[in-house]
């Protein structure tokens, strides 16, 4: 009887022990998801600060081409018309490379955060 007693109360504290495994591995992949999504978070932020203000930069130096070429040949225009087919050229470049500078560096560094996050469980 007491062999059967004590079996019984292992086989209860090694379910209770499975159940708490259980509990805390899934907390820890919501603990590497919350970080993952965090990491991705403060980059997408960060590159969107850097773009908005490489906009602002480009367009101030753009507007102080108009001004001063305008000045040197005599029409506002013809720096903007230079302006616009530097835009031009440059969205061009952009639209046949799209692959090559947005979509595999944005797969690159998806692949590499959650490449540390297995590598990281594995040790």
């Amino acid at each position: 009887m007491k062999q059967a007693q004590k079996i019984s109360e292992d086989f209860s504290s090694l379910s209770g022990n499975v159940k708490g495994y259980i509990g805390l591995k899934l907390d820890l992949y919501k603990l590497m998801a919350v970080e993952v999504i965090a990491q991705l978070l403060s980059s997408i932020m960060i590159t969107f600060v850097v773009l908005l203000l490489s906009v602002f930069l480009l367009f101030f130096l753009a507007l102080a081409f108009v001004y001063w070429f305008g000045e040197e040949v005599g029409h506002m225009y013809v720096g903007a018309l230079i302006v616009v087919a530097f835009y031009a050229v440059a969205f061009v470049f952009v639209y046949i490379f799209r692959e090559k500078l947005f979509v595999n560096p944005l797969i690159t560094k998806l692949t590499t955060l959650t490449h540390e996050e297995d590598a990281d469980e594995s040790l």
